[in-house]
């Protein structure tokens, strides 16, 4: 296989300086910038005594997936990141390096599914969740992941939140050398089935590859409604169609 289709039922983003959809278009009519003014992502949806333990990460990717499925039927839940509490961890391991002891509590909320986790907790929902990376096109992965589960499920709906931050001071030689600096950000979605978009993809043959992370790709592709949309990275050629 190597299509899938789906229907896009409901969508949010937020990064810092990015909270509303306004917000959005005018950063894709930007050129994909980010205004001088980053105003913080609001975490009014999480409580108090959780986010006051979240990394800013988790707040941002459950803010938002709170926020796209409040009152919505979800039937299963798939949380990606590329990088994950990478910046916890980096922390983490500092200070058992300078011979202090690792916070138990900073060590539980390190792991890849940190934020899928406290999403259930949250919204209370006892829900069939996964938590995945799959490097550059780690949503695009989750994407068909959602997709092969929909085809199973067809009456079912799917919660699809892709978050990430730019990689730790310590692990920036490793980031493409000619990525564009982003923000942090959360981009929550329901799938249902149905064949609103189709995408598919190949090997990537050439030597392009996107700036940003991919989903800020596709988000630039929602707002603007076109009807075709390419993505590639080092592996894979993802195009997007919309009907």
């Amino acid at each position: 296989m190597n299509n899938i289709n789906f229907n896009i039922d409901n969508w949010i983003a937020l990064s810092p300086g990015l909270i509303t959809q306004d917000d959005w278009i005018n950063w894709s009519k930007n050129d994909c910038a980010w205004p001088e003014e980053l105003s913080a992502v609001p975490v009014d949806l999480i409580k108090p005594m959780m986010r006051r333990r979240m990394s800013s990460l988790s707040k941002l990717a459950l803010q938002a997936a709170l926020q796209v499925s409040a009152e919505q039927s979800i039937d299963y839940i798939v949380f990606s990141s590329r990088h994950g509490e990478l910046t916890r961890t980096v922390k983490l391991i500092e200070d058992i390096i300078k011979g202090e002891d690792a916070s138990p509590m900073a060590f539980s909320q390190s792991v890849h599914n940190t934020a899928a986790g406290l999403f259930t907790i949250s919204a209370n929902r006892a829900t069939p969740v996964t938590s995945l990376a799959a490097v550059e096109s780690t949503l695009h992965h989750a994407l068909i992941e959602a997709a092969i589960y929909l085809q199973a499920q067809p009456s079912k709906r799917v919660l699809v939140v892709d978050f990430d931050e730019p990689l730790p001071v310590q692990y920036k030689k490793y980031e493409e050398a000619d990525q564009k600096p982003y923000q942090g950000y959360a981009f929550a979605s329901i799938l249902s089935a149905g064949e609103q978009y189709q995408l598919s993809w190949c090997k990537n043959r050439s030597s392009f590859s996107n700036l940003f992370p991919q989903s800020f790709s596709v988000i630039d592709f929602l707002l603007q409604n076109k009807s075709q949309q390419i993505i590639s990275d080092q592996r894979f050629m993802w195009t997007w169609r919309h009907s």
